[in-house]
């Protein structure tokens, strides 16, 4: 029985650099962001910076609207696509290879992997994050003037970078991000993220974290507001909804490479969390 994953969409299918900046005004179509691909998933980053007018995009099937002066950042393994873009529209939409990405950037982009809510800027960090990528772009064109292109070149991108990741930041409310249960809290995602197909408990977690599963409860309630079994499921009913999308694996098949030994279990467990059945997911998504 195949447990292959999704098929990835690899930078260099759309690149031979390691970066590319897109500018999109009107209603540009471009495989980068504004063309459904059927069957993929990236293996990079993409940060979009919508500088005016509104965009709609689907981002692990959820719509969401993206207006002037936010930003977001799709995540390696996030399958999103452009459902709908305003006239007057103007974007960023800059495509990286992970290896840009320093630790502590990345942490901030997954600590809100599940969120999927676009940050706002305010009208100085629009200034600063336009000028940060016009002036990538300045030096990525007068590359044969200028020396230790490379080095500049990257630096700029880490600032870029670094402009998003203090977006995101910035919503996580101050020093409480230093007690324990915030801690916890960010653990218990980031095992969430690599455990999912193995463990399904909220016993299983806490085990790893070595606490009690009532005190891991206690603390993901009181910090997201839900339990962990909800944040199980989510991070479950996400991965199955790319690979319905995404593959021609039987329903059999993904429930087998989700951890599922029963299929029947697996779509109460879909149809429960999704209120409809894999395959009629599968069908409306795919029309």
């Amino acid at each position: 029985m195949t447990t292959d994953n999704i098929s990835t969409h690899s930078l260099k299918d759309i690149t031979d650099q390691e970066i590319r900046i897109d500018k999109f005004t009107g209603t540009i179509n471009n495989d980068v962001l504004y063309k459904k691909v059927a069957h993929r998933r990236n293996d990079h980053f993409l940060f979009i910076f919508q500088r005016d007018g509104r965009s709609k995009i689907m981002l692990d099937f959820r719509e969401i609207e993206l207006i002037a002066g936010v930003v977001i950042c799709v995540l390696p393994g996030q399958i999103h696509y452009a459902v709908a873009v305003d006239h007057n529209t103007e974007a960023w939409v800059i495509t990286l290879d992970t290896h840009f990405i320093n630790a502590d950037y990345r942490s901030v982009f997954e600590d809100h992997y599940f969120l999927y809510q676009p940050q706002i800027l305010q009208n100085t960090e629009k200034v600063s994050l336009n000028s940060c990528i016009e002036l990538i772009l300045s030096v990525k064109e007068n590359r044969q003037q200028l020396n230790f292109i490379p080095q500049v070149a990257h630096s700029l991108i880490d600032a870029c970078v670094g402009m998003f990741a203090s977006a995101y930041y910035k919503t996580e409310t101050g020093p409480t991000n230093l007690s324990r249960q915030h801690i916890i809290t960010k653990q218990f995602k980031r095992l969430l993220l690599q455990r999912l197909k193995t463990r399904k408990s909220t016993a299983g977690y806490a085990s790893a974290l070595n606490i009690t599963p009532a005190y891991l409860n206690e603390v993901i309630k009181s910090t997201t507001g839900l339990t962990v079994s909800y944040w199980i499921q989510q991070a479950i009913i996400i991965e199955a909804k790319r690979l319905l999308y995404a593959t021609d694996n039987t329903i059999k098949e993904i429930a087998y490479s989700l951890g599922f030994d029963d299929q029947a279990y697996f779509t109460r467990y879909f149809s429960n969390a999704d209120g409809q059945p894999p395959q009629k997911f599968r069908l409306n998504y795919r029309k």
